[in-house]
């Protein structure tokens, strides 16, 4: 389920997982639960007393301090609950695995567990992992969209983990943000994973006015929206990814910062651009070879063409196909459109296409998909680990990349937000 809803959620919750989490979680201590019930009816009786709760809580015959104290716990019950929801993907496991995988009790526990519950123990029991999973996959979701940029600077550099030089790095950006209204308070973290550091780090944002419901009452109220920057360094190549906003200019800026606080070293970044894919190969068709069956797939598909024309100004045209394994694909739909409204008066460019593979090993959707583009990108990175290696030698077997090229991710729709 895409779209988060609590007590849809903890249905899928079985014991001991839901109790270990509530008892653990700052909202535990509030609420009086009889554990002794039977499993099927525990998620209902858990969701039920938090809504009660809620509901009285503003009648409640208690101090303001301890009022408040609650709402916030309540608060940081459905955020907590919606981050372990997000986290709750074959993705995410498989971080969870990478991170714990020499941890014995956390591999027993998954031992039992499903992909929900997995993330559930891990946010109460392996919070600095949870942690460092979650902002790893929210890079990843941001890399090659609007303000990722990727540059080369020195390698084997060891950036320092010295609170005072991260704070002052920090505030280093933050006073190159305020000029777009951005004020003073950060907050930043570093995190490790396989030969990479991440800094991620969050500015005050400009004042932005809010509506929303508090206490059943429509209010609105001012807040400060963080401004989120991140930076990914290889020490091994040198490799620098940033996700910067603000244009090409600050991801130079954030990274001389970096050099200057935490590295002590000027660093003149040089930006990698992209290798563009060659999309257009695969208006030939998809089936160049007599069975796809080497690489464990049944069948490839165009689901989905964005085309653009060639050398001069015009409409995009985006062709969609069913899902449905025998219905005519993307590019016979276009072909024919094209044929029939335009009559090949303009050439046209294939600039994003959506492929649809059906594997040979059975799976309860019967299909997985991806994104490529043109510019040089794919949301290969956001499929389960099994399907990367068949997506990636879809594009190699059509001719969009060349062999063992890696695919660079783009960012999915459901983006993991920190």
């Amino acid at each position: 389920m895409n779209v988060f809803n609590p007590p849809h959620f903890l249905r899928h919750i079985g014991m001991p997982t839901l109790r270990e989490f509530t008892e653990v979680h700052l909202l535990g201590p509030h609420l009086s639960l009889d554990w002794t019930q039977e499993d099927a009816g525990l998620p209902a009786m858990l969701s039920q007393a938090v809504e009660a709760l809620a509901s009285e809580l503003p009648t409640r015959a208690i101090t303001d301090a301890a009022r408040k104290d609650i709402a916030d716990a309540l608060g940081f019950w459905y955020d907590d609950l919606r981050r372990c929801h997000l986290m709750a993907n074959p993705l995410a496991v498989q971080e969870f695995l990478l991170t714990c995988r020499e941890d014995g009790d956390a591999l027993a526990a998954f031992a039992d567990r499903d992909d929900r519950e997995k993330a559930m123990w891990m946010f109460a029991f392996r919070d600095e992992a949870f942690r460092q999973a979650e902002l790893h996959l929210s890079f990843l979701a941001k890399t090659n969209g609007r303000y990722w940029k990727k540059h080369r600077i020195d390698a084997a550099l060891a950036p320092s983990s010295d609170r005072t030089q991260l704070e002052a790095f920090s505030q280093a950006v933050a006073d190159l943000y305020q000029t777009a209204g951005a004020g003073k308070a950060t907050h930043i973290e570093v995190s490790q994973r396989e030969g990479s550091i991440q800094i991620t780090l969050y500015v005050e944002g400009p004042v932005t006015a809010l509506t929303h419901f508090s206490h059943n009452h429509f209010r609105r109220i001012t807040t400060r929206i963080a401004l989120e920057t991140a930076l990914l360094y290889q020490p091994d190549t040198g490799c620098v990814e940033t996700i910067v906003k603000g244009g090409a200019k600050n991801h130079k800026a954030v990274l001389q910062l970096f050099g200057e606080h935490l590295v002590n070293r000027q660093l003149n970044p040089e930006e990698i651009e992209p290798k563009r894919y060659r999309l257009n190969a695969l208006r030939d068709g998809l089936d160049p070879f007599e069975d796809w069956a080497p690489y464990g797939i049944r069948k490839v598909r165009l689901r989905r063409a964005t085309l653009t024309p060639r050398g001069r100004s015009g409409e995009s045209i985006q062709i969609e196909a069913s899902d449905a394994e025998h219905q005519p694909d993307a590019l016979t739909i276009a072909r024919q459109r094209l044929k029939v409204s335009h009559a090949f008066e303009t050439k046209y460019s294939l600039d994003a296409a959506t492929l649809i593979v059906y594997p040979s090993a059975p799976m309860r959707r019967g299909h997985f998909s991806f994104n490529v583009f043109a510019s040089g990108s794919s949301t290969i990175k956001n499929l389960a680990a099994r399907h990367q290696p068949m997506a990636q030698a879809v594009l190699s077997a059509l001719n969009v990349v060349d062999p063992d090229e890696p695919v660079r991710p783009e960012p999915a729709e459901a983006a993991v937000r920190v």
